[in-house]
């Protein structure tokens, strides 16, 4: 298959979001043979730590496929979410303290970020910009904003949800990329690692939305 990373996947340390343990994520990635899988769960490395322990227990001879330290921010003031990988030791510890002044913000097991925050740790830091589920105006400011801020280090993430409309988001996400400035990520906002874990990601879902399945 051709070379390709996942730069945007979750596990279940995303509360309610992923029904996988980065264990699993790993495992699969390397079974399909891709160049590297990131884990960036929202706004915590906890899920890294499991991956990079898969990693280890596979062993080198058996494992080729990369595990990235990444993370997904969540911004309290309405600013896009961001998927972050530090680019070098200094820029993980500038990540580190970056959530520990989240999490310090809010009540236990919260994390409270602004844009602010992150600009002011944002030294290598490799970005991709999450889109919203709705491609509007304000999301297109937002991202010539932010492509001037972090100008040479930041790209859009594009993945198809699989809907009726996935053609027509995706051509739309890219004129809003191209207006920026930004070159474009192809991702598939992973949410678990096989076939067999959708009905636990529907149960999940449903209990984070408050809707029952069939709504």
């Amino acid at each position: 298959m051709p070379r390709y990373a996942e730069l945007q996947a979750v596990s279940n340390f995303s509360f309610l979001h992923g029904a996988s343990h980065p264990h699993e994520l790993v495992v699969a990635a390397a079974a399909l043979g891709l160049e590297a899988i990131g884990i960036a769960d929202r706004n915590s490395l906890a899920g890294v730590v499991r991956a990079w322990r898969a990693m280890q227990d596979l062993g080198p001879t058996g494992f080729s496929t990369r595990v990235l330290t990444g993370c997904r921010l969540e911004f309290a003031d309405g600013s896009p979410s961001l998927i972050c990988y530090p680019s070098d030791r200094e820029a993980y510890a500038r990540l580190t303290r970056l959530l520990t002044l989240g999490q310090r913000r809010a009540d236990k097991g919260e994390c409270e970020l602004r844009w602010t925050d992150f600009l002011d740790h944002s030294e290598g830091q490799l970005v991709l910009v999450a889109p919203p589920p709705r491609l509007d105006e304000a999301f297109a400011q937002a991202l010539t904003r932010i492509a001037g801020e972090l100008r040479g280090h930041v790209w859009a993430a594009a993945s198809r949800g699989y809907g009726a409309r996935d053609l027509q988001r995706i051509s739309r996400l890219q004129a809003m990329a191209q207006a920026a400035g930004l070159p474009m990520v192809a991702t598939n906002d992973v949410l678990y690692h096989g076939p067999e874990r959708r009905p636990l990601q529907d149960v999940l879902t449903c209990i984070r939305e408050t809707c029952t399945i069939h709504e």
